[in-house]
């Protein structure tokens, strides 16, 4: 089975909290099925479609510049998931991984529900911020605040 992430309702029950979660049980669950679970508190929904449509704004202001490797000019493929880790290692939110060879490599830190925190998650968000900034919407917004403010645009449209 897989993680699911419920919602409580007005009156009182238990609601898949997005489509993905709805379709899990759908598909996997049968009437009369029990399911076993340890039920954990996540950090805020809004919060976390927030940076979601921060990195999905700043996604789509990317180009990926074409690069010398192995004497070939390669043209690296546009990927969102590869480009939401990026952002998190440079924001310093990341684990360092050894392996038998001595060398390391950083992964960036999940941002799932159950692995970060709403300070860590707030503190995610605003090095995220800057990195953009600096890397990827600079000349595009002037400051954190526009940036934020044009997120907060975007998702009262969504």
């Amino acid at each position: 089975m897989a993680e699911l992430a419920l919602i409580k309702t007005a009156n009182g029950q238990l609601a898949p909290l997005a489509a993905n979660d709805a379709e899990l049980i759908q598909q996997k669950l049968k009437t009369g099925d029990v399911v076993r679970a340890d039920f954990k508190k996540a950090r805020n929904g809004k919060f976390h479609r927030k940076y979601m449509a921060l990195l999905t704004m700043a996604f789509d202001y990317f180009e990926p510049q074409p690069v010398q490797y192995r004497g070939q000019q390669l043209t690296p493929a546009k990927n969102f998931d590869e480009f939401r880790r990026w952002v998190a290692v440079q924001a310093g939110f990341y684990d360092v991984v050894g392996y038998p060879d001595g060398s390391v490599r950083v992964r960036a830190k999940s941002i799932s529900f159950a692995s970060m925190d709403d300070i860590e998650f707030d503190a995610l968000y605003s090095a995220s911020i800057d990195v953009l900034l600096l890397n990827v919407l600079y000349g595009k917004f002037k400051s954190a605040q526009e940036v934020d403010s044009a997120v907060e645009q975007i998702l009262r449209f969504a």
